[in-house]
């Protein structure tokens, strides 16, 4: 029963429509009895849109592309984590005071440990992109004692930049995304880039990988996905880190962290 006393979350986009958040959280908050709601706020003014959790007392809000860079000049205090990554995906209001974390990584060392049960530290890794989305992921490989990872770009100069966030935590060599030497000898390649939101659109040529797991972080089945799987390559899907980051999320929200088994039954995810 929405009430007076109903606190209001939410997660800030554009686009935002497809978004499986407002579905896990709200359902997660009514199994642990928890009087609130989670909607999504499609906005093109994210300023405004920050100014509107204070005025309005929204208790928290997820944040995805594009602003998810933008909203840490935003916010009044910003965590550790997050601070590195220069990336926040959630806000939590504390009486009018914003604070910004990042769970996104969180969610990636979730997601790898699930799946890649073998000794990932001693692997040959490739991430692809060099945004926002492959910072967090370069972060958790670094978390996980990683030594060192390949970073494919389509423009040097913006992974020579990634590069330098990290020089301190994790070895980089930056390459393109063309380079068929790196492709075809790497364990694991990590697409970060937003190619596999785009139909009929794949980021690397397939043809050049020889025995690789191939992690997309977008959480439905991309072109990228299908395309390996038809080679019989191990393939994975962003799901697991989707639901990770959000487990992270919503304990920072209400103090629980949710089941797991729950949220993907929630999610119409059975598979788990």
């Amino acid at each position: 029963m929405i009430n007076a006393d109903t606190k209001v979350y939410g997660i800030i986009g554009n686009p935002i429509r497809h978004s499986l958040s407002p579905q896990l959280h709200s359902e997660m908050f009514k199994a642990y009895g928890i009087n609130a709601i989670y909607t999504a706020f499609e906005t093109k003014d994210i300023k405004s849109a920050i100014d509107g959790i204070r005025a309005l007392d929204i208790k928290g809000v997820n944040v995805t592309v594009p602003y998810k860079e933008d909203v840490v000049q935003l916010v009044d205090k910003v965590d550790k984590q997050a601070m590195i990554l220069k990336a926040i995906n959630t806000i939590k209001n504390e009486n009018g005071y914003l604070i910004g974390y990042n769970t996104d990584y969180l969610g990636f060392m979730y997601l790898l440990k699930k799946n890649v049960k073998e000794n990932y530290i001693s692997k040959r890794i490739a991430v692809l992109g060099a945004g926002g989305a492959a910072k967090s992921i370069i972060f958790a490989l670094s978390k996980l004692n990683v030594n060192s990872v390949f970073l494919l770009n389509r423009t040097r100069e913006n992974a020579l930049k990634t590069e330098e966030i990290f020089k301190n935590l994790i070895e980089i060599e930056v390459s393109d995304l063309n380079d068929k030497d790196v492709i075809s000898s790497s364990d694991i390649i990590i697409n970060c880039t937003s190619v596999g939101l785009k139909e009929g659109q794949i980021p690397i040529d397939i043809n050049y990988v020889d025995k690789a797991v191939i992690i997309d972080i977008i959480y439905k089945d991309s072109l990228l996905i299908k395309r390996a799987r038809s080679k019989n390559l191990r393939a994975i899907n962003g799901m697991d880190m989707f639901v990770g980051q959000a487990l992270y999320s919503f304990e920072l929200f209400s103090g629980i962290k949710f089941d797991m088994n729950l949220a993907y039954k929630v999610l119409g995810d059975n598979k788990r």
